[in-house]
């Protein structure tokens, strides 16, 4: 018995290692693909990735879809007059020839909003990052308490 729960974590780790390879799509490239473990009564969950665009034209990234929620939304955190941390709305991050952008814990991330159920720590979804000049990009985002 003792084995047998052994031998699950090991193929568990070893699906999430997996997940953490980077997705292409073309001329993008997804890494470091993750979603913050929130209570199973939250509405909204935040995502966080690394986004590198190895072409040669602008792309424009809008948002998300994902069959677990009802909408996703591109913010940033920011630093207002008062010394307050608050979310902005962005209506797309635009990624130039051989740029990335980083979504991280305290900057842009993206949040999923109206949560039809909440995955939990462990599990990986899959996303898909919608743009308004190229095709998606869609791979796993493993679930976690905190960053990898």
């Amino acid at each position: 018995m003792m084995f047998k729960a052994f031998f699950k974590s090991v193929a568990l780790a070893a699906l999430l290692g997996l997940s953490a390879t980077p997705a292409a799509a073309g001329d993008l490239e997804i890494s470091g693909a993750w979603l913050r473990a929130v209570p199973p009564v939250s509405p909204t969950m935040a995502g966080y990735f690394e986004l590198r665009n190895r072409g040669d034209r602008v792309v424009k990234l809008e948002g998300a879809d994902v069959d677990f929620a009802g909408g996703a939304m591109l913010h940033d955190s920011r630093t207002g007059e008062d010394g307050q941390r608050r979310m902005v709305h962005m209506d797309s991050v635009r990624i130039d020839p051989g740029d990335r952008v980083r979504f991280a814990p305290g900057g842009k991330h993206l949040m999923l909003m109206k949560l039809t159920q909440v995955p939990r720590a462990g599990e990986s979804v899959e996303v898909c990052l919608t743009f308004a000049n190229h095709d998606d990009l869609c791979t796993d985002f493993p679930v976690r308490h905190s960053a990898p």
